[in-house]
């Protein structure tokens, strides 16, 4: 038996794993059933937010975040079309907001929103596609909650306690 293995495969990662493969499969049938549109950062967006320990404040948290960097990242898109400079300033916003809403936890969820934004594959800015990867991007935020919310009501409705890591059991 390898050393740290058993770290691995337990009953909370093994739900963590159940959880993140709905919410990929789930997105991944946004993205092939709807081409028009960038549901790949759907999928991008579902495995940032969901959480090893099935914390709905956790994936809230996650999705205030992702909607924070959208806004930002549309906004900046509106000023200016995006290149270093208004990325650089886009993540300096982000970060600063995110301090001051005392989101340390969730701002890489942020700033993953941002960036997703605010990239562009032809020189053309339109921001069109800015608004519909947001709403990929919240798309696949709402995904994850409503996995963790499902997990939380079969444990609710099974009477189970939900299982939580070992660093915050109590």
């Amino acid at each position: 038996r390898m050393e740290g293995t058993s770290d691995v495969f337990t009953v909370e990662n093994y739900l963590y794993f159940t959880r993140l493969i709905i919410g990929v499969v789930l997105c991944y049938l946004l993205y092939i059933n709807f081409p028009e549109l960038p549901f790949q950062w759907s999928l991008v967006s579902v495995v940032v937010a969901i959480s090893p320990d099935n914390s709905t404040q956790l994936a809230k948290d996650r999705m205030i975040a992702n909607l924070l960097g959208c806004v930002v990242g549309l906004v900046m898109f509106f000023i200016h079309p995006p290149n270093l400079l208004m990325l650089s300033i886009g993540v300096m916003l982000v970060v600063i907001i995110g301090l001051y809403f005392n989101m340390q936890g969730s701002i890489r969820s942020a700033l993953a929103a941002l960036v997703i934004l605010m990239l562009y594959n032809n020189q053309s800015a339109d921001w069109t596609l800015a608004l519909d990867r947001l709403v990929c991007v919240i798309a696949g935020c709402l995904v994850a909650l409503l996995v963790t919310l499902a997990f939380n009501y079969l444990f609710k409705v099974c009477r189970f306690k939900s299982p939580q890591p070992k660093d915050q059991a109590t």
